[in-house]
């Protein structure tokens, strides 16, 4: 049996040229599919940010005013009516930002 060199190289340059590819277009297929996976939000993490933005001013309020104020009786009625009844403002405020 006659080791023929010329198919040795051949299957060398095949493997050193064709392997790379391989693995170029393979991370690309995977990249390409984490990306399309990741941007597309679920419903619920619509809902959350908007909820999260419209709680964002009165929250920041709520959190830089002096206790028992004009003002932070204010944001606390803000924050009841955007969530529909009484919360905890604190535990929300904390969620928001």
């Amino acid at each position: 049996m006659a080791l023929n060199v010329e198919n040795l190289v051949r299957s060398g340059v095949v493997l050193a040229v064709g392997l790379p590819l391989t693995l170029t277009v393979g991370s690309l297929v995977n990249t390409t599919a984490d990306l399309a996976r990741n941007s597309t939000p679920s419903a619920s993490e619509v809902v959350q940010q908007e909820l999260k933005d419209t709680l964002t001013v009165p929250c920041l309020k709520y959190l830089v005013t002096e206790t028992d104020s004009k003002l932070e009786r204010t944001a606390k009625n803000e924050i009841d009516e955007i969530i529909g009844g009484e919360v905890s403002h604190g535990a929300v405020c904390k969620w928001v930002l």
